[in-house]
């Protein structure tokens, strides 16, 4: 199911409570009672391919990562606020109402990225975190900017808004088009700090080395987004959330943390990778052909045509051949 359908369905339902005294699934007397909400189904999201590396999970993976040192790792700890779907139509502290109309417009397209671990709860218990754009790292921000600017879908996974400020809500992200590609930090004062982002938990993945990088004393390893991979690879980066708090909603809190942790490998002395088991597949490329080569068929082809023709002409002639020596021999 789209992100979008289940937004509007969450909004409508949420609506619905409102209309009756917003009291979520309490019954009030002789009002009626509000929707049922329909639980979410949790699955696993298709094609995950995201595991924790510091804890594997089968003895092969094990043996792997036993093959490998970290020879640089840092953790950090970030703070944001945790909604769910029925919160759409509530307004701040405990919901994000400001964004609804822009969330639907970037979810339009977009399968929900998963919550934590891989895990899609379905339903109004599908989750997004929000925070403060200024508090998430420069190089998170500069990734998210930077597939912006090259109309890649990096809304997608993180949307980020001007911040909703009383009845003025945000309909569109920001677009960052026609900012240069690497903004420096002053330019940024006054201007990060009165935005904010909305992400589900499953976009962090593509991201997590980015998110420790500063200070880690690898940053230009950690950075480097290629060397990045689910599995162990000499001089390789691993990264995973390692822990996630939720929010305490019976209480009315919307406040969480996750950490974030990342190592940089090397292979132990005297290790080897297996060829046929550790190293990555190969991957099969589609040659091309350059576009000399597809004139030159053309060509070949434009060649072919008067030869073909002139095979039809030398049919006739054959039979006209065969017509005169048979006159011959009647003759004789």
């Amino acid at each position: 199911m789209k992100l979008q359908t289940a937004l509007a369905a969450a909004s409508c339902l949420a609506s619905g409570a409102n209309a009756i005294g917003g009291l979520g699934g309490m019954k009030i007397p002789g009002m009626g009672s509000p929707p049922k909400r329909p639980d979410g189904k949790p699955a696993p999201v298709p094609n995950w391919k995201w595991t924790d590396p510091f804890h594997p999970s089968t003895p092969e993976a094990a043996k792997r990562l036993n093959k490998f040192a970290a020879v640089c790792s840092n953790e950090k700890t970030f703070h944001a606020e945790e909604f769910l779907l029925d919160d759409l139509s509530e307004k701040p502290p405990h919901g994000i109402l400001g964004y609804r109309e822009g969330l639907k417009k970037v979810f339009s397209k977009l399968e929900y990225p998963g919550s934590w671990d891989g895990v899609d709860p379905h339903g109004y218990d599908r989750n997004l975190l929000m925070m403060a754009y200024d508090q998430v790292p420069l190089a998170v921000r500069e990734w998210i900017e930077d597939r912006n600017r090259k109309e890649e879908d990096a809304a997608g996974l993180y949307a980020v808004f001007e911040r909703a400020e009383g009845e003025v809500r945000p309909t569109a992200t920001v677009s960052v088009a026609a900012t240069p590609s690497v903004i420096p930090i002053k330019d940024r004062a006054g201007v990060d700090d009165k935005r904010i982002v909305i992400f589900a938990p499953g976009a962090l993945y593509e991201t997590l080395p980015l998110w420790v990088a500063e200070g880690s004393g690898c940053d230009s390893e950690l950075l480097d987004i290629s060397k990045y991979s689910p599995k162990p690879n000499d001089l390789g980066v691993i990264a995973y959330p390692t822990r996630h708090t939720t929010a305490k909603r019976r209480i009315g809190w919307r406040a969480m943390e996750f950490t974030v942790r990342a190592d940089l490998l090397k292979l132990k002395r005297g290790e080897k990778l297996d060829p046929e088991i550790d190293a990555p597949a190969p991957k099969v490329e589609k040659k091309e052909e350059t576009a000399v080569k597809t004139e030159e068929k053309k060509e070949e082809k434009k060649e072919e045509a008067p030869k073909t023709e002139e095979k039809k002409e030398e049919a006739p002639k054959e039979e006209e051949k065969k017509t005169e020596a048979a006159a011959e021999k009647d003759e004789l």
